[in-house]
């Protein structure tokens, strides 16, 4: 019976024996993998202290980078001040100097023009037009600068010479719309300068 005992004990622990040997294997892997494991944390941790140096670098060369886009960002706005300052000035004096020309300008083109009236013997309501004749068959184009006061036959008269085929021909004159009486003036007729005059030709061949 003792003996059996014994055998018995024997077998636990050599069965205990066997899983302490085993937990050992265990515990040397985990202790391989753990040192592995800090290695490659080490490895890690210096690659990251790179990365910071390289980031913390880059930090600063940013920073200059936007400093010296701050001043020259400031430089920019203070020449564009400076030439917007100088552009309204450069305006002014343009203005003023167009000023001053149309001023002389203008005093020089009424006394021509009173000149002009003078040796012309303009009456105070007359004036020059300029009118354009056209025809309804598309054969006249015709412009000429008569007075207001002028009979419309006499710039008739002159309309011929220049178009001789329809001295003979049966004619009538239109202005927006309007019949021209020949025998009164561009005034009485409404003709406005720039006037456009259409010729027209009465077709009696039914008669």
């Amino acid at each position: 019976m003792l003996l059996k005992k014994n055998e018995e004990y024997k077998n636990k622990i050599s069965e205990l024996e066997n899983i302490i040997k085993e937990l050992k294997n265990q515990l040397i892997e985990k202790d391989k993998l753990l040192k592995k494991e800090k290695i490659n944390n080490v490895n890690l941790n210096e690659k990251i202290k790179e990365k910071d140096k390289l980031l913390k670098k880059e930090k600063i060369k940013n920073d200059n980078l936007n400093e010296k886009i701050k001043e020259k960002d400031k430089l920019l706005k203070e020449q564009n001040i400076k030439n917007n300052s100088l552009n309204k000035k450069i305006k002014e004096i343009e203005a003023e100097i167009i000023s001053n020309k149309t001023k002389i300008n203008t005093t020089e083109l009424e006394n021509e023009i009173k000149l002009f009236r003078t040796y012309y013997n303009f009456s105070p309501n007359e004036k020059l037009i300029s009118i354009k004749f056209i025809s309804i068959n598309q054969d006249i184009d015709f412009t000429i600068i008569t007075k207001n006061s002028d009979k419309f036959s006499k710039i008739e008269n002159i309309l011929y010479d220049k178009y001789p085929k329809y001295k003979d021909s049966e004619n009538y004159f239109l202005v927006n719309g309007n019949k021209i009486n020949r025998y009164r003036t561009f005034e009485e007729n409404k003709i406005r300068n720039n006037d456009v005059l259409t010729l027209g030709i009465n077709n009696f061949d039914w008669l």
